[in-house]
């Protein structure tokens, strides 16, 4: 855990600049494109098995422990709201009427940064981990029930 730790803090800078760049590119509900695309890229640059357009525009990653051992799931959303930024932010939204205003952008940053920290000691990880990237979660059904209904199993 003490490894994980400090790749996590050393990665601080990494993950605050991935959060910033998703927040000046949000993408609505089904209509994301631009977003998993550069999820996708992500977790591919890492070696990660990636699937993508699951259920609509849903990526999954998988990280293979280097050790036999149980699958942990964890999970991000990545839409933005219909609303029009005015908080004159350096990252602000380049999206006119489109907002990260309910933390999406950093969920996901979150998680690729953790994808990447549990990467870097991935031969001692027992099992696999995999990084669901919800689409479509502000609106009903949304994303979550698309993706569940495009796999048959999420492995």
């Amino acid at each position: 855990m003490e490894k994980l730790y400090q790749s996590l803090d050393s990665l601080y800078e990494e993950i605050v600049q991935l959060r910033r760049y998703l927040h000046q590119y949000p993408e609505l509900s089904f209509r994301e494109v631009h977003t998993p695309r550069y999820i996708a890229e992500y977790h591919e640059k890492l070696g990660h098995r990636v699937r993508t357009n699951v259920g609509g525009n849903g990526v999954v990653a998988y990280l293979e422990g280097g050790k036999p051992g149980p699958t942990v799931a964890m999970r991000a959303d990545f839409d933005a709201l219909p609303i029009k930024e005015e908080t004159g932010l350096s990252f602000q939204s380049k999206n006119d009427g489109v907002m990260h205003a309910c933390g999406h952008d950093a969920h996901t940053a979150t998680l690729l940064g953790l994808a990447k920290a549990l990467n870097g000691i991935k031969e001692e990880l027992k099992g696999t981990v995999v990084f669901i990237h919800q689409h479509a979660e502000e609106v009903i059904p949304g994303g979550a029930k698309s993706m569940i209904e495009g796999c048959s199993r999420l492995d």
